[in-house]
């Protein structure tokens, strides 16, 4: 035998339940929405060789006039080259980033001279560039190669591969590089670069 149903315990109006479902659907795409935008960006290669030209260049010079906070980057050779080339771009992409209030570091490596065991000059010229436009330069020690080129933007964008600041690099060489949106790794490449000596 079953009760009667008593006033107020009717099923709920088919106006009530479409609202409801439609609720539900908004929350999950809203849900959804929020999900995929905190989705990493898939990486970016940056080719350089023939039809490449100064791809590199312009993304990282992009990069850094986007940076907010800091640009560490630890680069095996910075050859400036001639003035109004892709090396100068870079190093005045930097110069603008310290002059409008980020920090910015470049670790380079000291090197050996083959011959006289003497520290090589190949980055004399840069070093005093970047010093003379603000920016901090790291050295590293005498008897260890720095080989990285790396490049990490506001603790979140890295870029790292074979290109270094060379006009060949940029412009000739077949070089690769890859732009990551990656928290976790800069934070990881920031915790490397802190561990050169005078960081």
């Amino acid at each position: 035998m079953s009760l009667p149903l008593q006033p107020g315990l009717s099923p709920a109006p088919p106006w009530f339940r479409r609202l409801a479902v439609l609720l539900a659907l908004v929350v999950a795409v809203l849900t959804l929405g929020v999900i995929g935008a905190s989705r990493q960006a898939p990486a970016t290669l940056l080719i350089t060789g023939p039809d490449h030209a100064g791809v590199y260049a312009r993304m990282v010079e992009r990069l850094v006039a986007q940076a907010r906070h800091r640009v560490w980057a630890a680069i095996y050779v910075i050859f400036p080259g001639d003035p109004g080339g892709p090396v100068h771009d870079l190093l005045n992409a930097l110069a603008a980033a310290r002059a409008r209030g980020v920090e910015v570091r470049v670790a380079l490596d000291l090197g050996k001279d083959r011959v006289t065991g003497l520290p090589d000059e190949k980055h004399l010229a840069a070093m005093k560039w970047l010093q003379a436009h603000d920016v901090a330069v790291i050295a590293d020690e005498l008897g260890r190669t720095t080989h990285l080129k790396v490049v990490v933007v506001d603790g979140r964008f890295v870029v790292l591969g074979s290109h270094n600041w060379t006009r060949s690099a940029m412009l000739d060489n077949r070089e690769v590089s890859v732009v990551l949106d990656d928290p976790s790794m800069a934070a990881q490449l920031e915790a490397q670069l802190k561990g050169i000596p005078g960081w």
